[in-house]
């Protein structure tokens, strides 16, 4: 059996504990998330924010290597964040220590997930074009 070849890495970071007041500003969210993503050397390409009306935000920032997607919940002082990139060897502690601090959480949780394989994509294909 071929070893695994990730075609992606995700990174789930939970905040908890974090400032309702600050996790709850569209502005706020988005400039440290850019600020984060320069920090962690990832290329914006797009960012779309939005407030939920009557508490919460959730975001999307498109980076060239992949996405940063945030979710909010000012009401029990949680932020939900993932960072998808396409490769492993992007320095993403610098960027999840400053956004800790940002929306000073009390404690953070992370998770690292490997995401595709492309064994199984090079298997399928090869049977999808064979017939």
């Amino acid at each position: 059996m071929k070893p695994l070849q990730p075609l992606g890495y995700q990174k789930t970071i939970d905040f908890y504990g974090c400032s309702t007041e600050k996790i709850n500003s569209c502005n706020y969210v988005e400039t440290k998330l850019l600020e984060a993503a320069r920090l962690m050397q990832l290329t914006v390409v797009n960012a779309t924010i939005h407030k939920f009306s009557p508490i919460g935000v959730s975001g999307v920032i498109v980076i060239k290597e992949s996405h940063i997607a945030i979710h909010t919940w000012p009401e029990h002082h949680y932020v939900a964040l993932d960072i998808f990139t396409c490769n492993s060897s992007y320095e993403l502690e610098k960027g999840i220590v400053f956004l800790t601090q940002a929306f000073e959480a009390q404690k953070i949780e992370e998770k690292d997930i490997v995401r595709g394989d492309l064994n199984q994509v090079k298997n399928l294909n090869s049977s999808i074009y064979e017939n």
